[in-house]
């Protein structure tokens, strides 16, 4: 068989596409739906100077992260807890006026922490029983809380509803982007089906997450994060197979090779009906993993429906934008003919393999 220039060209693209799906999949955290998202409680005490900060966040974050206070303060106590998939953290704070004073400070400053690199809420329980709360914007090094913040906050206008819908949106955006295996999921769906068919299995995608997020959020469910985490890489790895060995998806490696492999009976099991019940129960457990940022960032009762529609809708953002990147790059790599091919091949195997390393670290580990 003689053996072109343009074939070794291709093996080649083929090879290096595989390597760095390698990479930059090894470094994907297995864990992939933790934000760095925490909530702070500031609880009034009768000493004015005195101030109580309860940070309740992820466990995959460090309980025992260095906390910078202003100079005239005094962090009195530190202790944490670990209460199923969160860290609670209590400090008492003592910032003493005379300390201020012959420091030739003012009472000013600010409690630095080196949490809520991706955001936070901040509450405020008064004495006398009434609270306020305002969202937090993160930071690469994480959030820092300006002193005095009691009659600062009490004084600012409560959060607008564009304000906080705008922030809740740009956390479900960033939350499905990061989210490794979510978007492994999403790949496998637009590799199944092309046109109305893929439409159909985002969609049902959709309803599916967008049910469980609301039900579960709302408390109707309950479900231990971890048995879910594990049910979420293994999606992974049945709708990778199902790229593989489904007549109509864009790679269906038996059916090319031989248009008699499918027999209709198989077809059938295989329909695009099956696949989009498949796929919205899958969008169930999914959901589950987004319910846990939501309630990592202690969402208020007020806030409820406007927190969900827009997380909702910024997970579909999310969404979109992925899935329209996948066709753009697979409409250019269609001029590079078989190349296109090789390529989905090598990174539909290599989704499936990360799939498998997810199931098992997240069921051993």
């Amino acid at each position: 068989m003689k053996v072109t220039g343009a074939t070794l060209l291709r093996l080649g693209l083929a090879r290096f596409a595989a390597l760095l799906c390698v990479l930059l999949l090894m470094a994907a955290p297995a864990r992939a739906h933790y934000l760095d998202i925490v909530q702070f409680t500031l609880v009034e005490q009768a000493n004015p100077n005195v101030h109580q900060l309860v940070v309740t966040m992820p466990a995959n974050l460090d309980a025992n992260a260095p906390l910078i206070v202003p100079r005239h303060c005094v962090l009195m106590q530190r202790d944490s807890v670990t209460e199923g998939q969160s860290h609670i953290v209590s400090m008492m704070i003592d910032c003493d006026p005379e300390l201020a004073e012959q420091a030739g400070t003012e009472l000013t400053g600010q409690i630095e922490t080196r949490w809520g690199r991706d955001g936070g809420m901040l509450q405020l329980q008064m004495l006398d029983g009434s609270s306020a709360s305002v969202m937090l914007s993160g930071n690469r090094t994480g959030i820092s809380l300006d002193m005095p913040v009691w009659d600062e906050l009490a004084a600012q206008p409560p959060q607008g509803f564009l304000e906080k819908a705008w922030r809740y949106l740009e956390l479900g955006t960033v939350h499905v982007l990061i989210g490794w295996d979510h978007l492994a999921f999403v790949f496998c769906l637009a590799m199944l089906a092309t046109g109305l068919p893929l439409i159909g299995l985002i969609t049902s995608f959709t309803v599916g997450h967008s049910l469980s997020l609301a039900l579960a959020h709302l408390g109707l469910v309950n479900i231990p994060i971890a048995p879910v985490e594990a049910v979420i890489a293994l999606s992974v790895v049945f709708m990778a197979r199902e790229v593989f060995f489904t007549p109509g998806s864009r790679l269906s490696l038996r059916r090319a090779q031989n248009p008699e492999a499918f027999p209709e009976s198989q077809a059938q099991v295989h329909s695009h009906r099956w696949r989009m019940g498949v796929t919205a129960a899958f969008g169930l457990i999914h959901g589950l993993g987004f319910a846990s940022v939501l309630g990592e960032l202690g969402v208020s009762a007020a806030d409820t429906v406007i927190a969900l529609a827009f997380f909702n809708i910024g997970v579909e953002a999310g969404q979109v934008l992925f899935v329209g990147a996948i066709l753009l790059a697979l409409a250019i790599l269609r001029r590079l003919g078989r190349v296109e091919y090789a390529l989905m091949h090598a990174t539909t195997c290599l989704v499936g393999g990360m799939g498998v390393f997810w199931t098992l670290q997240r069921v051993v580990g």
